[in-house]
């Protein structure tokens, strides 16, 4: 095997490395993408901490994830 062909296949190993090491980042990422429930919450925590800022956040979060779950199921009824 020349130099040339060592060379190559050298750079070759290290792409292959930094390719899979981006496929392992990427397929974490989409691990931890919002759910739509979550993305439905997100919606509605924030119109409720708009309208009334009188709740613990605890207690606006509970509600927010109470809509997004209503949320779900018109969604599901209605395909």
């Amino acid at each position: 095997m020349s130099g040339e062909t060592k060379k190559r296949m050298s750079d070759l190993e290290v792409e292959l490395s930094v390719l899979r090491k981006d496929n392992i980042f990427l397929l974490a990422l989409l691990h931890e993408r919002p759910t739509l429930r979550d993305q439905f919450a997100i919606a509605a925590l924030k119109n409720i901490l708009r309208q009334n800022t009188a709740y613990t956040i605890g207690k606006a979060a509970t509600m927010a994830y109470e809509i997004a779950d209503t949320m779900m199921v018109a969604r599901e009824e209605s395909q």
